[in-house]
């Protein structure tokens, strides 16, 4: 094998794979700017989807009561504080309605003279209402599942929240709240 034998196999060997590569560099910033946007993943037997995560939460929490008013009493409406913060940023949407669930995680450790538990983690508050039985099964469940969605959207800053999610996330949280404030200990 002379010189410009061993020059042709090494050009035929290396021209796919440097199609490959120049194809993957000119593609680069168009690929990068759609991942913010994709609503699921799914690799092998991982799959990830926020929008699913957050109906499947609202569906397994029980319907918040809706008691009928009178016309005339109707109140002015209020938006919750975690719905005013969505409307500007979904993702701190997100947060501050998580942050209402902690609050309610607090307030009964509170109420049953465990004070200094408030100091701990959230999962370390939550497994410890659990194990007084203050909290129920599905709602532990729940709160776990709800409190893994509030950690992709703070440290999945590249996937896009939209404020549709946010507000589901925010409707699951109120349930949340309202579950957790109105389960007292079985006497």
């Amino acid at each position: 094998m002379d010189w410009l034998q061993f020059f042709s196999a090494l050009v035929g060997s290396l021209a796919w794979p440097v199609a490959v590569v120049t194809v993957v560099c000119l593609l680069k910033d168009p690929i990068l700017g759609l991942i913010p946007k994709i609503r699921s993943f799914k690799y092998g037997e991982l799959h990830v989807d926020l929008s699913e995560a957050l109906q499947s939460l609202q569906a397994e929490l029980p319907p918040a009561p809706i008691e009928p008013v009178a016309e005339e009493e109707l109140p002015e409406a209020k938006v919750s504080v975690p719905l005013q913060i969505a409307a500007v940023s979904p993702r701190a949407g997100m947060i501050a309605a998580w942050l209402e669930v902690e609050g309610a995680l607090n307030a009964v450790l509170k109420r049953e003279g465990q004070e200094a538990a408030t100091e701990q983690l959230p999962r370390q508050k939550l497994d410890l209402l659990r194990e007084e039985g203050l909290i129920n099964g599905p709602t532990y469940r729940a709160v776990l599942r709800t409190s893994h969605l509030r950690n992709e959207a703070v440290h999945m800053l590249d996937r896009e929240i939209t404020y549709d999610d946010a507000v589901a996330m925010v409707d699951v949280c109120a349930r949340l709240v309202d579950s957790i404030g109105a389960y007292r200990k079985p006497e």
